[in-house]
């Protein structure tokens, strides 16, 4: 996985968009397999695998979109802490 830039919440929305775009590419592919001509698309096997890539689709986008969350809700807390410092 390529390094990403967190530190701007512009490189955080970017991520996290990054994130989406690539989750509902991933989405799509596998229901274009089990559209497939000739009902392959339909077979035990096809379905099996086709659930299994999803699992993995979706793991990886849990992780990938939350990484930037989790960055601004950490920003978000620290600015928190430095208001109720100051005020």
């Amino acid at each position: 996985m390529p390094e990403v830039e967190l530190d701007k919440s512009d490189d955080r929305i970017t991520a996290g968009q990054d994130a989406g775009d690539t989750y509902v590419e991933q989405l799509e592919t596998i229901r274009n397999d089990l559209d497939a001509a000739d009902n392959t698309g339909t077979t035990l096997g096809t379905m099996v695998g086709a659930t299994l890539r999803m699992t993995e689709t979706e793991t990886r986008y849990m992780v990938t979109s939350g990484i930037p969350k989790k960055v601004s809700s950490s920003v978000q807390a620290a600015a928190g802490d430095v208001k109720k410092a100051s005020g």
